[in-house]
C-alpha cells in the first residue's frame, strides 16, 4: 500500500513525508507517527490525490493547520493530507477569493494595508480558510458566516467540483453542511468592507491585546476544548464554576487563566487529553445540568 501511495505522489510531483511524527505540526504537541503525510501545492493536485485515494481505498485525512485536531497516540496507517501549501489569495475590489490552505492571520495582515475590514476578530485564529468554513471559526463576536460569499468544493463521493453560496453551507455555530459531508474545501469568496486603515489596526490590536489578558500562552494548546453551550453562557465559565482551573490528567492540565483550555504542561498525550475533557464535561453536566460538546476534533 505505502509504496503504491509513494509511487503516485512521485509522479504527479506530490511533496510527501514518509514516517511523519504528527506531534511536530500539532499546536498541542501530540501525536503519532504517520504512514504518509502528503503537501499538495494546488487543488488540481489535491482533487487527483483524493480522488487515487478514494478509488484504492486507501485511508487518509484531510488537514488544515491541525489548530483545533487532536491527533492519536497511536500510529496513523494512512495518508495525512496537509493543505498548507494550497495558500494564495486574490483581492478583487472589496472582495477576497483565498484558498484553502491559506492561514486567517495572512490574510487579516494583508487586508489591513488596503483597507478592508471584516477579519479583525478572526486574526489571532492559527486555523486556515478550508477548516475555518467547515467549522464557521470564529472570535470576538465575528463568524466566518458573517462574511463568505461562497465556497468553491470538491465532493469527493460525486467526484465533482462545485460552487455553494454562503446558504447553501448551511453555517451555524462551529458546524456546516460541510462538515456533514465528504468534501474538500478548495477556495472561498469573502465580501468585506472599506474602512480606514487605521481603524483595522487599533481593532487588530485590541483583539491581539484581549487574546494575550485573557487566553493562556507559553504552553502547546489546541484552543477552546468545548463549543458555548448558549449565546449566554460560556463553558469555561462552567468549568472555572466546578473548581477545574488547575485541575491536571497526566501532562494534560486545565489552565488556571481560561477555564477553556486545556493544554500540554510536559508529555501530554491524547488520551491524558481526551480524559481531562470527559472529566470536565462530566463535572460541568453534574453541577450545572449541561451537557458540553467538544470543539477539538478527535482524529
Amino acid at each position: 500500500m505505502k509504496r503504491e501511495i509513494i509511487d503516485f505522489l512521485k509522479m504527479n510531483d506530490v511533496e510527501y513525508k514518509t514516517n511523519y511524527k504528527l506531534s511536530l505540526d500539532s499546536p498541542i504537541r501530540i501525536g503519532g507517527w504517520a504512514s504518509v503525510l502528503a503537501l499538495p501545492d494546488s487543488c488540481e493536485k489535491l482533487i487527483k490525490l483524493i480522488k487515487f485515494l478514494n478509488k484504492s481505498k486507501f485511508k487518509y485525512k484531510l488537514l488544515g493547520r491541525m489548530s483545533n485536531v487532536l491527533p492519536p497516540d497511536e500510529d496513523y496507517h494512512g495518508v495525512i493530507i496537509r493543505t498548507d501549501r494550497i495558500c494564495d489569495f486574490e483581492i478583487c475590489g472589496n472582495q477576497i477569493k483565498a484558498f484553502c490552505g491559506c492561514s486567517l492571520s495572512r490574510i487579516s495582515s494583508n487586508l489591513c494595508p488596503v483597507g478592508l475590514s471584516g477579519f479583525e476578530g478572526l486574526s489571532g485564529i492559527p486555523g486556515s480558510i478550508g477548516a475555518s468554513v467547515v467549522g464557521n471559526a470564529g472570535a470576538f463576536g465575528r463568524q466566518i458566516s458573517d462574511l463568505l460569499s461562497y465556497v468553491c468544493v470538491y465532493l469527493a463521493d460525486e467526484d465533482t467540483t462545485v460552487v455553494l453560496s454562503a446558504d447553501d453551507c448551511r453555517l451555524s455555530y462551529r458546524r456546516s453542511y460541510l462538515s456533514q459531508i465528504n468534501c474538500a474545501v478548495l477556495y472561498a469568496v469573502f465580501s468585506l468592507k472599506n474602512t480606514d486603515s487605521s481603524l483595522i489596526k487599533d481593532e487588530m490590536d485590541r483583539c491581539r491585546l484581549l487574546r494575550k489578558s485573557t487566553q493562556p500562552v507559553g504552553y502547546p494548546s489546541l484552543g477552546s476544548t468545548f463549543k458555548r453551550p448558549s449565546e449566554d453562557c460560556s463553558a469555561a465559565r462552567l468549568v472555572d464554576e466546578c473548581g477545574l482551573k488547575g485541575y491536571t490528567v497526566g501532562g494534560a492540565q486545565i489552565s488556571t487563566k481560561h477555564a477553556g483550555f486545556i493544554l500540554n504542561i510536559g508529555g501530554a498525550t491524547a488520551k491524558d487529553y481526551i480524559t481531562l475533557s470527559n472529566y470536565a464535561a462530566e463535572c460541568v453536566y453534574s453541577k450545572h445540568g449541561v451537557r458540553l460538546e467538544r470543539e477539538v476534533e478527535i482524529l
